[in-house]
């Protein structure tokens, strides 16, 4: 699903060369956070088999680099500024869904057409004591809608963007590696509650919702630079409640999508529908501990 980068708005205080692959560059990453600057690079690598059953036997080889740069612009300028971000992806091998598969969801989270593309590029700023949390730019929305902590632990993306998103809205909707121009609210009420609501741009590639020829609409826009505004809105609203159970720490989430586009009815697709939406629900629950560092969770 995010194809190895994970933002964060947390900029650490220093680099531990130990935790690091490429180590602390001589000094040069601690300099660079002295200024509120923080580079990660990270690196993925899938080697996928279907041996026997569906088209054909295969072996399938996927891998995605990428590049992100943090800047705290408190820290840079001194300004009562919030967080810029930006980041980029390279994407490479072969694409191990449509075929040999012919699978409606992606079967790895960084599977994709092959390229190199922008990813996210936002500007963040927290009102409020921090309670309200605004962002807007080029955003996966699929870090913050529809997830399951839980579920992010397997390796499918079954378990990650939903079906549901995946085969209902174009582009299989603002996830990685597409990301759309949106805006994005959070507010944290307590430790307990917490609201989220998004309006973004539905179809940030400009392409058809059917592509026969090309299914997943990535090499519309092989750069990520392109930004559409013609289909229709997207917007996603979520409530998020925290509680314990008899010392279980559970987490359950309510939301919803509603696009204002229009989209090819099932059963005939030279006919259109206007609007899409959808409700949904999600849990995360500790079932068991079994000491300090083990436990049984559930999604």
């Amino acid at each position: 699903m995010n194809a190895g980068v994970t933002p964060q708005q947390n900029i650490p205080d220093h680099i531990d060369p130990h935790a690091h692959l490429s180590g602390n560059w001589g000094g040069v990453r601690d300099w660079l956070l002295a200024q509120g600057i923080d580079i990660r690079i990270s690196d993925t690598n899938e080697l996928w088999s279907n041996p026997v059953g569906s088209a054909q036997a295969s072996n399938n080889y996927i891998g995605s680099t990428a590049v992100e740069m943090v800047t705290d612009l408190h820290a840079l300028t001194g300004l009562p500024l919030g967080t810029f971000d930006i980041s980029a992806m390279e994407i490479r091998g072969r694409p191990f869904s449509n075929a040999p598969l012919y699978v409606f969801n992606q079967t790895s989270n960084i599977e994709a057409d092959d390229n190199a593309r922008l990813y996210e590029l936002w500007y963040s700023q927290k009102f409020i004591g921090e309670r309200l949390a605004f962002r807007i730019g080029k955003l996966d929305l699929g870090h913050d809608f529809m997830v399951s902590s839980v579920g992010l632990n397997f390796l499918n993306a079954s378990f990650s963007w939903p079906i549901l998103a995946d085969n209902d809205l174009y582009d299989q909707g603002p996830v990685s590696p597409v990301t759309t121009p949106a805006i994005r609210l959070r507010y944290t009420l307590s430790r307990q509650w917490n609201f989220l609501f998004a309006a973004a741009d539905d179809n940030p590639i400009g392409a058809p919702f059917i592509n026969m020829k090309d299914p997943w609409n990535q090499n519309r826009d092989p750069s990520g630079t392109r930004f559409n505004f013609n289909t229709g809105a997207l917007f996603f609203g979520e409530v998020h409640y925290r509680r314990q159970i008899f010392g279980r720490q559970g987490s359950y989430k309510l939301g919803g999508y509603f696009d204002t586009g229009r989209f090819p009815d099932q059963s005939d697709f030279r006919k259109s529908h206007k609007t899409n939406w959808a409700i949904y629900g999600i849990v995360d629950q500790t079932l068991q501990h079994f000491g300090r560092k083990t436990e049984l969770d559930a999604f």
